[in-house]
């Protein structure tokens, strides 16, 4: 059985070498790297934003861990996430975070912010509450990855 998922693991990571490789030759720009040059539709777009938001930390820290050790009960916390973190989201912010980056040329929410407010304290704040926030999903991230295995 332990072979068996070192080689859908195995072939999980070429295929992503392969990926990454192939779409490497076909990026020309910063933009093309981060947005998809701004081409991509909103329904790819919420898909990105999907599997991101609702990955190991939502359905294998939620689902798995609290919900083997404190009961279906618990998929209560997973539809407010559904709900709140993400169709609210949707709703309120995402046409104008896009028209707006779109017209500010802006990749990166720090970047966003930055031209949004005229300042440059306020990108270099943002992306270090971005770093630091990001250290604990990652942690998170690795936690669920450590349950499924």
């Amino acid at each position: 059985m332990a072979l068996v998922k070192a080689i859908i693991v195995a072939l999980y990571a070429a295929v992503m070498v392969f990926i990454a490789v192939r779409s490497s030759w076909r990026t020309r720009s910063t933009s093309e790297f981060f947005l998809g040059n701004r081409s991509i539709g909103p329904w790819i777009s919420a898909f990105a934003y999907g599997t991101t938001y609702f990955s190991a930390v939502l359905f294998v820290g939620y689902a798995g861990k609290l919900g083997w050790t404190y009961g279906f009960g618990t998929m209560w916390i997973v539809a407010g996430n559904v709900l709140a973190g993400t169709l609210l989201a949707w709703l309120l912010l995402a046409r104008r975070t896009r028209t707006e980056t779109a017209r500010m040329n802006a990749l990166t929410m720090p970047e966003f912010l930055e031209a949004r407010y005229g300042s440059t304290g306020m990108k270099r704040f943002s992306a270090l509450v971005t770093f630091v926030f990001l250290l604990h999903y990652s942690a998170s991230v690795y936690m669920g990855l450590s349950y499924l295995f």
